[in-house]
């Protein structure tokens, strides 16, 4: 009973990715090594199938996909670029909020005063009682300064007892007034009026960035894990072909046997390696199993009961291309989402240096102001003589303020002038680190392309080998060990072959990510 658990569990990777016919070929086998007493069970008989069916319920059957629907799926549903569109929507309010320079603010005021009593030179004071009402319509001019529109009534009523009489003065005050202050040191210039705008622009253009560079890094790491699916379902064709090459030399070596030609000794050792095989074949499928839930996880997949198997049809071939690394190096740093963003901190980081050293000039402000003004008992005579101009008023001021030392401001414009160097020393590393990858990817690429050439010369005599080897053992000049070790060769060959043809995808994508031509080569656009 332990013997048969084992087995199902062994049997739990090969019956996911594996097809329908070659799993149900191997489930028989291990069924027929398992059942209790030796005996062997029937292919249609109910342990086999029932097993066969619990498993495929449990894993469910490998759904086939190309990888353009897995790109288009990456894309919809990827985490990364999802954050990335946000940011960018957050940074488009970000600069609307800069635009609060330009409203028009409204103030206004209400002041109402009541007194009882008191005296005023020895003269008894009766009840008075005063109003202000003031309203101001400011907006922020782009020379740094500000223009008010000022209104304002006055009315003030007191009474008053003299000899006896009693009296009561009114008095309205209207004034209405045009009002500029301009900063002539700090706080001039229209660039500081733009200055936080601008960099609210470099911070959206920064978030765009991030989301190019999430797409590279997306589709990049997708089609990593399509390559790497790729090569896991090979190494299971080839491991295979091995196997039923295997079968047929077992088949020869029985009728040999039987016909008294051969030895039956020779028979084990086909046995044996039927079996290495065979559990080859087990681990490979599991190997194809992981491959397809980490491209699931890559792409954004579901991944749970019946959602785990993937298949991909992919004839495994290399481009004949020439990788210039000098010319990809340059386009590389050109095409840098990453250089691009210090780039444009580097530039935000400039506009902070500049805002914060204005504030090492004096503040010098201009403010003038001039309208008329009409005084009266009576509200409307009060409002009649300012509408007609009959006094007005002009006032200017000149404020200066300076700050002894200033050492706040000075250490601010020194610590961002150091945080702008380490920038530099960023973009730097960054060059050396694209200047690493790509040399590593084009040497692989190199690489690949001989190991190629030198896998299929290995394939072709390793196929001669084993006609030589077994014209051999039918002259009686070798074993069955002699003739599946020249098996096994063509199988290593066969494999390094694979190996090598996935190393060079691999490496055209790392090339494809850093010269940023992998979205227009795979289909992908970033708005």
């Amino acid at each position: 009973m332990r013997r048969f658990s084992v087995v199902c569990c062994a049997l739990a990777a090969l019956v996911v990715v594996a097809p329908a016919r070659a799993r149900a070929d191997l489930i028989t086998r291990v069924f027929d090594q398992a059942t209790p007493g030796g005996g062997t069970a029937k292919p249609g008989s109910t342990t086999s199938a029932s097993v066969e069916n619990d498993l495929a319920a449990w894993a469910g059957e490998a759904k086939p996909i190309t990888l353009g629907a897995l790109l288009q799926v990456a894309v919809r549903q990827a985490p990364a670029l999802a954050n990335a569109r946000l940011d960018i929507a957050i940074a488009d309010a970000q600069i609307q909020e800069t635009w609060v320079r330009n409203d028009w603010r409204i103030q206004a005021s209400i002041q109402a005063q009541r007194q009882e009593g008191g005296f005023f030179a020895g003269v008894p004071l009766g009840a008075s009682t005063s109003f202000v009402g003031n309203v101001d319509l400011i907006r922020n001019l782009p020379t740094g300064g500000f223009i008010d529109l000022h209104g304002s009534t006055q009315y003030s009523s007191t009474d008053v007892t003299l000899a006896g009489v009693d009296s009561t003065s009114k008095s309205w005050y209207d004034t209405i007034t045009a009002g500029i202050t301009q900063p002539l040191l700090k706080g001039r210039g229209t660039w500081l009026y733009d200055a936080a705008e601008k960099k609210a622009q470099l911070s959206r253009d920064v978030t765009v960035l991030a989301k190019r560079l999430a797409a590279i890094t997306t589709v990049q790491a997708v089609v990593s894990a399509y390559w790497d699916l790729a090569l896991a379902q090979r190494q299971v064709s080839i491991t295979d072909e091995s196997l039923a090459l295997t079968r047929e030399r077992l088949r020869i070596t029985q009728l040999g046997a039987d016909g008294g030609k051969i030895a039956k000794s020779e028979i084990p050792a086909v046995q044996q390696i039927i079996a290495t095989r065979e559990e080859d074949v087990l681990t490979g499928q599991l190997g194809v199993l992981n491959a397809s839930i980490a491209l699931r996880r890559a792409v954004g997949m579901p991944i749970g009961k019946g959602d785990l198997g993937l298949r991909i049809d992919n004839q495994l071939d290399i481009v004949d291309r020439t990788f210039e690394l000098g010319a990809l190096l340059e386009r590389a740093y050109a095409a840098s989402p990453e250089l691009a963003e210090l780039a444009k901190q580097n530039d935000s980081a400039t506009i902070d240096i500049a805002v914060t050293e204005n504030g090492l000039l004096p503040q010098l402000d201009l403010a003038l102001s001039a309208g008329p003004s009409g005084q009266d008992v009576g509200a409307a005579s009060a409002a009649k003589q300012m509408a007609e101009f009959k006094q007005y008023t002009i006032a200017g001021t000149l404020t200066f303020s300076r700050s002894i030392g200033q050492n706040d401001v000075r250490g601010r414009a020194r610590e961002l002038r150091m945080a702008r160097d380490k920038l530099k020393v960023n973009a730097f590393d960054i060059r050396a680190q694209y200047a690493q990858t790509m040399s590593r990817a084009v040497a692989q690429v190199e690489l690949a392309n001989r190991r190629v050439v030198l896998s299929e010369r290995a394939i072709q005599l390793a196929n001669e080998n084993i006609k030589i080897e077994t014209d051999r053992f039918s002259l009686g000049r070798s074993t069955n060990f002699d003739v599946l070790n020249r098996h096994e060769e063509l199988r290593q060959a066969e494999l390094r072959k694979a190996q090598s043809l996935i190393d060079w995808h691999k490496a055209e994508i790392v090339i494809l990510a850093l010269t940023g031509d992998i979205l227009p080569t795979y289909g992908v656009t970033v708005e």
